[in-house]
């Protein structure tokens, strides 16, 4: 796979976390307000750490070819990491 497809798959990942979570707002009837409030903390946050995802992996399309293996590192560990963070928050506040 080459970095700028690589770039462009962790990018699609991003855009599918920021879906779910959009989705998961507008059934969120079931929550108190209380939990509401601190869902929309959570999400904000997520969606900071989004942001900052996606502008180094827009600064990172401009690395040569030959920093290939850090681009691939920082996407693998940020999208491991972003998964984990996304999972976590998603687990508090998907209906049971």
């Amino acid at each position: 796979m080459t970095k700028d497809k690589m770039i462009e798959e962790a990018k699609k990942q991003l855009k599918r976390f920021q879906q779910e979570i959009d989705e998961l707002k507008v059934t969120s009837s079931h929550l108190s307000n209380e939990t509401k409030k601190q869902f929309d903390i959570g999400a904000k946050e997520l969606q900071g750490l989004y942001k900052e995802a996606d502008e180094k992996f827009d600064s990172l399309k401009d690395k040569a070819e030959e920093n290939f293996k850090e681009v691939k590192d920082f996407i693998e560990l940020t999208n491991k990491a972003l998964k984990h963070s996304f999972n976590y928050f998603i687990s508090h506040y998907k209906k049971k």
